[in-house]
């Protein structure tokens, strides 16, 4: 092969014969053909009409009459794309394609022409590179397409290897082709990626990529805040069928046209097998609710929870027929029917009842090509030991984002790994304030795993925020700055008021509680409390009015304990700032220990039984009522001057003092008010041997016939 390299040479032949190829089946209108141009002198100067050689190696044109009705000659050329070893010209393309359109042989050319149907290998060869197949020619020798595979799609890797007449690929030959494909984005909409993809019925003028706006037009700038390129956009929505047909009719493998409107030549080329077909036919066994609404909030949860379950007929393309007037489908069914009502039968066929809700076409129609959900990627990865014993793959990844940030100082730029934004917008935006939403199941991450250890495992550093939303709030795992009374947050939620002016703070805190400057565990006290007000995100729990919280070792006198905290009860005792109960059972109070609707304070006996416990209830009198009994070695003490009635109690045991407190007379004690049994200090009362008017005083009590006594049973007297 010669080393030279000849650039844009062209072989020119000049045939003056009589026109060839002119007919009236292939004759064109020369409206739009330019013969003339003007030169950067101004001068007119005729273009050269150039005609290429058909397969026979004759000129496709060798003539043509221009506009003034004068025959001229065409240039007849042949471009080439290489030098054989003898150094004559190779014409591009002009070998290495055989009448099927399989690669044979090396192909020298600086474009591959798209209308060559596979770019493959024969018989047994791998192909590396094809293009699917026309639906016409998937059962010829060399162009067997796979049916679950687009017609026209672009494949790189082993699809068609084993045998010529082979219908689906049969080994892993060629399986090693990879894309490598490296770029600049540099511009907006479809400049601003290296890769765009983008599901649409539409042109490619009405699908930009959606990278900033189009800023041809400058007073756009002012609207965008920055300048966007991605290496991978992908963009979809829920697109229009690919062919909808109306007023169609079915049987149980069958979609039958109109009389007299079949498909077009275009529509049957668009159609292949497996496309998705959806109609508006459906089935009352499946039940429907309604589930939309107007309101803009979490306002009426109980309409709208999910999407209805569908209830109209699908089916998928089998084959559709040459004259258009019919598609041959896999069999009827409603999506989903075994678990909603309606399970899928032989022989079912699309009902007349017609879908009101999702469209309201009012007759039958089918819509060819037709997806029910979409999404813009998905990732399916196993790991199988089992199927694959020699790999040594034991660490999947399904997404792994690196970023780093590589900056010679802190906050240079804004980095965020994974962004997912809802914007409310069009039709869902109506007027100000208004806000239409999805159903009430609709999530912005939905984690599904029913082996999974850890749903979401977050480490960031100690002074980060761990989860930072507009309700909740996680700070990182930082300790309080040294020094008493320093605080730092562990979680708050927080909830404004109806009418916004205040906001209700839940949160929960660690402070130090001495002054401790080396300070353990148990220098530090945890506590939850409601806060009114204060900084969102406020990782010192500094801010906000506390209106009382529970607190876990609030100090060293309630190591081990816990306290009920009022918001104007800390400042006093500090070893009893509110309720406390320490860490060896001892209950400690900062205020009164109030009990409404006269509940009693009940003790429960050693043993546990409560049903045997001592009470102390209050009566509507004010006083304390003791039930079973007292005993121990106390002291009880009347702060009035008079007791009034103990009910409940034949006798008082084990007790070193009993005080009454008062100094009454006899006289006193028979003008006042008593029943039988009541038992009461006389304090001028006689003992024996003592004289009238001498009595140094003893403990007297009223019998049943409403006589005081003394012990001794005599009448008392004084």
């Amino acid at each position: 092969m010669s080393n030279r390299i000849f650039k844009h040479a062209f072989i020119i032949i000049f045939l003056s014969s009589v026109p060839l190829g002119v007919t009236k089946a292939n004759a064109a209108t020369s409206d739009n053909i330019i013969e003339n141009y003007k030169d950067s002198n101004g001068k007119i100067r005729p273009i050269t009409m150039e005609a290429k050689l058909d397969s026979s190696n004759v000129p496709v044109v060798e003539n043509y009459k221009d506009n003034n009705g004068k025959w001229k000659e065409v240039l007849i050329t042949q471009q080439i794309c290489g030098l054989d070893e003898d150094s004559h010209p190779i014409a591009c393309g002009s070998d290495g394609v055989d009448s099927s359109g399989n690669i044979n042989s090396p192909i020298y050319s600086p474009i591959v022409n798209s209308t060559v149907a596979n770019l493959t290998s024969t018989g047994v060869n791998t192909p590396i590179l094809s293009i699917g197949g026309r639906q016409s020619s998937y059962a010829l020798p060399g162009q067997n397409s796979d049916p679950y595979v687009p017609p026209h799609a672009l494949w790189l890797g082993s699809q068609r290897a084993g045998a010529s007449t082979s219908s689906v690929a049969t080994d892993n030959l060629g399986t090693g082709s990879s894309i490598v494909l490296r770029g600049r984005p540099d511009g907006f909409m479809d400049l601003g990626c290296l890769t765009c993809t983008v599901t649409t019925n539409k042109s490619v003028f009405d699908t930009r990529a959606g990278l900033s706006t189009n800023l041809t037009s400058a007073s756009n700038i002012a609207n965008d805040p920055s300048f966007d390129t991605v290496v991978h956009y992908d963009q979809t929505g829920n697109d229009e069928p690919v062919i909808v047909v109306k007023g169609v009719t079915y049987d149980a493998t069958h979609i039958f046209l109109p009389s007299g409107s079949p498909l077009d030549t275009q529509q049957i080329a668009r159609i292949h097998p497996n496309m998705y077909i959806t109609t508006n036919s459906i089935s009352n066994d499946v039940s429907q609710q309604s589930n939309t609404t107007t309101d803009s909030g979490l306002q009426n949860p109980s309409v709208g929870s999910s999407i209805n379950n569908h209830n109209y007929f699908v089916s998928t393309v089998s084959s559709v027929s040459p004259d258009g007037k019919s598609i041959t489908v896999n069999g009827w069914g409603i999506m989903n029917g075994n678990n909603t009502g309606h399970p899928w039968k032989t022989n079912d066929i699309p009902t007349s009842n017609y879908d009101t809700v999702r469209n309201n076409f009012g007759q039958a129609v089918a819509m060819i090509g037709s997806p029910t959900q979409t999404g813009g990627r998905n990732l399916y990865m196993t790991f199988d030991p089992v199927a694959n014993p020699d790999s040594l793959i034991d660490y999947l990844n399904g997404d792994e984002l690196d970023l780093h940030y590589n900056g010679d100082k802190s906050n240079e730029a804004t980095m965020r790994g994974i962004v997912i934004a809802f914007d409310c917008e069009g039709s869902a935006a109506p007027s100000s304030g208004v806000c239409y939403h999805p159903t009430y199941d609709s999530v912005g991450l939905e984690i599904n795993g029913n082996n999974l250890p850890n749903g979401i495992k977050n480490t960031v550093s100690g002074w980060a925020n761990e989860y930072k939303g507009y309700n909740f709030y996680i700070p990182g795992s930082e300790a309080p700055s040294l020094g008493k009374n320093n605080s730092h947050t562990s979680f708050e939620t927080r909830t404004p008021t109806s009418i916004g002016t205040n906001v209700l703070v839940t949160r929960s805190w660690v402070t130090q509680n001495d002054a401790a400057t080396s300070p353990i565990w148990s220098d530090y006290q945890v506590n939850l409390g409601l806060v009114i007000d204060g900084k969102q995100w406020d990782s010192s729990a500094n801010t906000g009015t506390n209106m009382g919280m529970l607190s876990f070792n609030f100090n060293s006198a309630n190591l081990g304990g816990v306290c009920l905290i009022g918001n104007n009860t800390a400042s006093g005792d500090s070893n009893a700032p509110g309720l406390c109960v320490r860490g060896n059972g001892d209950v400690w109070s900062a205020g009164a220990f109030r009990l409404a609707n006269n509940s009693p304070l009940m003790g429960a006996s050693s043993s546990g039984n409560n049903g045997i416990g001592a009470t102390l209830a209050p009566d509507d009198s004010g006083n304390w009522n003791v039930g079973t009994q007292v005993s121990g070695g106390g002291n009880i003490k009347g702060v009035n001057t008079y007791f009034g009635t103990v009910l409940q109690v034949p006798y008082i045991e084990g007790v070193s003092l009993i005080r009454t407190g008062t100094n009454q007379s006899l006289d006193d004690i028979k003008n006042s008010s008593h029943e039988v049994s009541d038992r009461v200090w006389c304090n001028d009362c006689l003992n024996v041997d003592q004289a009238a008017g001498g009595g140094s005083g003893r403990w007297i009590f009223m019998d049943n016939k409403n006589t005081w006594r003394s012990d001794d049973g005599a009448v008392a007297a004084h």
